[in-house]
């Protein structure tokens, strides 16, 4: 095993705990365009106490909503509605707060994108700007209207990764 390159691993889903699962999975649906795969499911440990769910979270969590969305180059979006016990709520942007704090979906034109999750609820954090340095790639940053934190960016990741690395 030693000197093997560890196989680059993909993505496969990120999550995001919310209070309101039908009105974040309209709005994610209307405003980026995922689509829901199958329906909200709805599992309380009083009806369904062996649900897998159950088996990951500890004996306090008794009821949970959730959502499976697919995004455009199939990542999953993943919805939770914590319904007992209900999540702490943070009214603020915690940037400094260690651990993930933003996803970043990839539009070519993010000031349009931006028009549109404003007009949906949303929040622009900040201006939009180029973070290669070469007046080619727009970036800007927007909350979604339960606060999450989503980037646009108007490359590919490894696109913007070339363009900086020099």
């Amino acid at each position: 095993m030693v000197g093997e390159t560890p196989h680059n691993r993909v993505f496969n889903h990120v999550a995001v705990s919310v209070s309101d699962i039908q009105a974040t999975v309209n709005w994610y649906s209307r405003v980026f365009g995922f689509k829901l795969l199958g329906k909200v499911s709805h599992i309380k440990r009083s009806e369904t106490p062996d649900a897998a769910i159950f088996g990951i979270y500890p004996s306090t969590m008794n009821e949970v909503k959730l959502a499976y969305m697919a995004t455009g180059n199939g990542v999953g979006f993943e919805i939770f509605e914590f319904v007992d016990p209900k999540p702490q709520h943070v009214d603020v942007f915690q940037y400094e707060r260690k651990g993930f704090f933003h996803i970043c979906v990839t539009d070519p034109n993010p000031d349009e994108l931006a028009d549109k999750v404003e007009a949906a609820g949303g929040k622009r954090i900040g201006k939009t700007v180029d973070p290669s340095g070469n007046g080619d790639t727009k970036c800007l940053y927007l909350s979604d209207p339960w606060g999450n934190v989503v980037e646009v960016l108007s490359v590919s990741f490894e696109w913007l990764g070339c363009r900086t690395a020099y």
